[in-house]
């Protein structure tokens, strides 16, 4: 979800101006939503250290 916001944020037909409060609102609430939830990490390389120490 969060590269479709990256994307059509960054789409040249969408307004320029706005790119970064797009991404930055999605990124906002990625992190209000899932981190009481899963504890989720958007970073991918602490996501995949984390699973490959846990095995999971």
């Amino acid at each position: 979800m969060f590269l479709i916001i990256i994307l059509g944020a960054t789409h040249p037909k969408a307004p320029k101006n706005f790119a970064g409060l797009a991404i930055g609102l999605g990124l906002t609430l990625i992190h209000l939503i899932s981190i009481p939830v899963t504890n989720t990490s958007v970073n991918p390389a602490r996501s995949t250290s984390q699973a490959l120490f846990v095995g999971d």
